[in-house]
């Protein structure tokens, strides 16, 4: 089992874009913050952009954030995982996404 930390950089936008590479499948990531209730949303998208999730709540301590919706067939084998480093429970904010809060992927291939 492997963790890669995923490229989140607090820079003070309201979206980070980006593409990276599960387990040898490329996908484009986007995080998007909505004011109006303090929360980041994940979209994931295939290699070719084409949606495969799109509005999960990024949330610390969420367990089996994207597999619990059971689309094994277009999805990732391993896990998006939402920390704070400090281990204070913090969920991510406009203000910490990226800093005390990151993103990683646990992949369940060695």
């Amino acid at each position: 089992m492997t963790t890669k930390a995923l490229a989140i950089i607090n820079q003070g936008p309201k979206r980070y874009e980006f593409s990276t590479s599960f387990d040898g499948v490329r996908y484009f990531l986007t995080f998007q913050y909505n004011y109006r209730n303090d929360t980041w949303y994940l979209d994931i998208n295939d290699s070719e952009r084409n949606p495969i999730l799109i509005g999960l709540a990024v949330l610390t301590n969420t367990h089996l954030m994207t597999s619990r919706f059971g689309i094994d067939d277009f999805l990732l084998l391993g896990e998006i995982l939402i920390a704070d480093i400090n281990d204070g429970g913090l969920d991510p904010s406009y203000e910490n996404f990226g800093d005390e809060v990151s993103a990683f992927y646990t992949s369940i291939i060695s």
